[in-house]
């Protein structure tokens, strides 16, 4: 039987998490992020994403924004940044759609990072999802869910003749990087050199595919954010975006070739 995570261990897992999500919302253009937790207490960059996400999602009238008087900047009063967090939380539940239990405006103006990362998490998987809105285009059930990814992956490794598969995104069998590394070479044969793929049996190798994998994605131009120890450790979320991102790359249009990886 595995040992359970420590505390440390989780508190860890839960800073990179954190650090994934700050990543992606800065690759999205719409502020500056130093620290994800402090940015988005005042409701605006959540509230920018949300836009980025969804665009016109937002009613900007209903924002309370910094005002700049005799040439100096005075910041959004607490209650208003509350208010702003608020009205994210109520475009959450209302227009998004989604499952944002327990929480409420304070809760992000407050910091808490649990609460917060439920709806930025959610926000970055819609985001994912819009990747590959054209792959079910005229299918009978319109949805792309989790399953849908995990039964696409498992067909398109198996084409390659491996006969690795993954149960969902939190099979331990993932921890070896193997199967994700198939799914890579499958989508784009050469950027995976065999000779760099270990056996996965080792802790150490283990770390070395997962960081092969993740080397050989960017390289070929696909945008990740999760980090080696998201892998060995497999983290569900970050896994699915990994998933997500090759899927989004393997059905996208036109596509240019990729270029060998050494």
């Amino acid at each position: 039987m595995a040992e359970l995570p420590t505390a440390e261990e989780d508190e860890a897992a839960e800073g990179r998490e954190t650090r994934a999500f700050g990543m992606w919302i800065k690759s999205l253009g719409v502020g500056e992020v130093q620290h994800l937790m402090d940015d988005v207490r005042d409701g605006q960059l959540i509230l920018h994403t949300m836009d980025h996400v969804q665009p016109g999602s937002v009613d900007w009238n209903k924002v309370h924004k910094p005002k700049v008087k005799e040439g100096v900047t005075r910041p959004v009063p607490v209650f208003r940044r509350i208010e702003n967090c608020s009205y994210a939380v109520l475009l959450g539940k209302g227009h998004f759609r989604f499952s944002l239990v327990g929480i409420d405006g304070r809760d992000i103006h407050n910091g808490n990072e649990k609460l917060t990362k439920a709806l930025i998490w959610q926000l970055m998987r819609l985001h994912l999802m819009s990747f590959l809105s054209t792959l079910r285009a005229g299918a009978k059930d319109g949805a792309l869910t989790d399953a849908a990814m995990v039964k696409w992956a498992n067909e398109t490794v198996k084409k390659t003749g491996s006969i690795l598969t993954m149960r969902d995104c939190s099979d331990k069998s993932l921890s070896s990087g193997a199967f994700l590394i198939e799914l890579l070479a499958a989508v784009e044969p050469r950027c995976i050199n065999r000779a760099h793929v270990t056996a996965g049996a080792t802790a150490e190798d283990r770390e070395l595919n997962a960081r092969y994998a993740i080397s050989a994605a960017r390289k070929v131009g696909l945008s990740l954010f999760l980090l080696w120890e998201d892998i060995v450790e497999v983290r569900p979320k970050m896994i699915l975006s990994f998933v997500a991102t090759v899927m989004a790359h393997a059905v996208k249009p036109a596509a240019k070739p990729a270029q060998d990886v050494q």
